[in-house]
């Protein structure tokens, strides 16, 4: 029974097992299954899909096997289907001309306009052909793809193929715009008014740097639909003067105490002395770059004068001589000038001589006239026109010209020569020191030598006297007794012959005029003045 009891027992919970169990694995199974199929189709139909578009993009490619692919364009020139060959010729006459083109060039927000012809740029057609003949060939087959696809519905648009100067030419044409792209340093000044000086600091500057530029040609070049761009690189360009430096001090110096303008004048014995208040002053002044002197310091702020200023106050001087001396505006202007530029607080006026009016007085004739107020007769005939020297008459004016006339030269007042026509003597000072004490002759009653005041004119080794036959060693001309004779002082005479003359016979008038030293006496004295030195003849 057991047995029996058991077999069905086992056979019903097999086939319990087996039903209830096989069921349910039949109906996953089932579910499973549509999932692999879709899968599965999904998948056949990726493929069929992938294989059609690949084989759609071998299609494509082989019918442009050699053309560029639609929707390339260069520079508003369409060049799809072309060859490169096509494509270069159509570029080559549809591109604008670059010479027509505006280049711009830009350094930062600053911009130049100029022509593609002033860099010797141009485009290069072929070039360019080839580089859109690879739109769509370059990459992986999926980039190709995508290229092709964007190409042909939007469209591909590439800039020329620029072809850029080489270097030498790039560095000229650009050195030629240099200047126009420059923005120069400012370099340090001073502001000078009555309450004070102040420094105003120095602002560096920018200039194109060629050989950077040059250098970095290739990328920063583009063309778009004004033109072409390219990039300049600048570099900073340092102030030549970098601070005030000493010209500060030195008007912080003139501001603090008055200019003096002195008058001493050796021909009128005229002096007097005006002092310009700081005020007056601080109008004058300026700061100007001084030019480096060779083997100087280089550039620097040096202290000046602006002339109108010094002009207009030198204008509004009173000078207070009873007409025997005037003002020399322009004379003066330029002492000033000197003077602040030496750093001095003081300058000599100039001062000129109005020519004035003499009235003739009975017994006088034109050769006293002449002699008393210190001219050559010639001065006063050229001064006064129609005059007739033998027939001068009381209450006759007659011009006397101005004595500036007989100084064309710089004044020298550290050295003078006194010639004593009484005591028959020559003394040569410096300052108010004796330097020479000779002794001298002067010219004969017939010929005498003219009293005033001269200065040296010019100076001689050995001056020949063609009315006497007379050689001049060490002749120092003094005044003009005519047109084109100048009477001077000189050592003793020689005629042509080889006589010396007047030898042993000086202290005595014995010259045509000249003053006449000894051999040694005339060689040093002629070493020793200047020109423009200042001589008085007196009696």
């Amino acid at each position: 029974m057991t047995g029996s009891g058991n077999r069905p027992m086992r056979g019903e919970a097999k086939g319990l097992h087996s039903h209830g169990l096989g069921c349910r694995w039949r109906g996953g199974n089932h579910r499973i299954g549509w999932f692999l199929f879709a899968g599965l189709l999904a998948l056949i139909g990726l493929c069929v899909g992938v294989a059609g578009l690949a084989l759609a993009g071998r299609a494509y490619g082989r019918h442009y096997a050699g053309r560029i692919y639609p929707g390339v364009s260069v520079h508003g020139v369409d060049v799809g289907g072309l060859t490169v060959d096509e494509a270069a010729a159509t570029l080559q006459s549809a591109l604008p001309d670059p010479r027509m083109l505006p280049l711009t060039l830009r350094d930062g927000d600053r911009t130049w306009r100029h022509s593609w012809a002033d860099m010797a740029i141009h485009f290069d057609p072929l070039a360019t052909a080839r580089l859109a003949y690879r739109v769509g060939r370059d990459g992986t087959c999926w980039q190709q793809g995508e290229v092709r696809l964007r190409a042909f519905l939007i469209g591909w648009s590439l800039s020329p193929v620029v072809v850029l100067p080489d270097p030498a030419q790039a560095a000229e044409a650009l050195q030629a715009l240099a200047p126009e792209s420059a923005i120069p340093p400012i370099n340090a000044s001073l502001v000078i008014k009555p309450d004070g000086v102040t420094a105003v600091p120095s602002v560096p500057g920018r200039g194109l740097d060629v050989e950077e530029t040059v250098a970095a040609l290739p990328h920063t070049v583009g063309v778009g639909g004004e033109g072409m761009v390219m990039e300049i690189l600048t570099r900073q360009v340092e102030p030549a003067i970098g601070s005030p430096g000493a010209a500060q001090a030195q008007a912080e110096a003139f501001l603090a105490r008055p200019f003096t303008l002195v008058a001493d004048d050796p021909l009128t014995g005229f002096q007097a002395a005006w002092k310009v208040e700081p005020e007056a002053v601080a109008g004058w002044l300026v700061a100007r770059p001084a030019e480096p002197a060779d083997g100087g310091e280089g550039a620097r702020l040096v202290l000046t004068v602006r002339e109108e200023a010094v002009r207009a106050y030198l204008e509004g001087l009173s000078v207070q001589s009873d007409g025997e001396v005037a003002l020399d505006v322009e004379g003066t202007l330029l002492a000033v000038k000197a003077a602040v530029e030496a750093g001095e607080d003081h300058a000599t006026v100039a001062l000129r001589h109005p020519k004035r009016v003499y009235i003739v007085q009975p017994g006088d004739t034109l050769m006293s006239v002449a002699r008393a107020h210190g001219f050559p007769v010639w001065r006063l005939t050229e001064a006064n026109s129609g005059i007739e020297p033998g027939e001068l008459r009381p209450g006759q004016h007659i011009v006397i010209p101005s004595v500036d006339v007989l100084f064309p030269l710089p004044l020298v007042t550290d050295q003078r020569i006194v010639v004593d026509i009484s005591d028959q003597r020559l003394y040569a000072y410096e300052g108010h020191t004796l330097v020479y004490d000779f002794t001298a002759s002067t010219g004969i009653a017939s010929s005498p030598t003219l009293t005033g005041t001269f200065q040296v004119l010019s100076k001689e080794a050995e001056a020949y006297a063609s009315s006497w036959d007379l050689w001049m060693p060490h002749f120092i001309g003094i005044y003009r007794s005519g047109p084109d004779f100048t009477n001077g002082i000189h050592a003793l005479p020689t005629l042509s012959s080889g006589v010396r003359l007047w030898e042993g016979h000086l202290g005595r008038p014995i010259s045509y005029g000249c003053i006449v030293i000894g051999l040694d006496e005339g060689a040093a004295l002629y070493e020793w003045v200047r020109l423009g030195t200042l001589v008085v003849i007196r009696e």
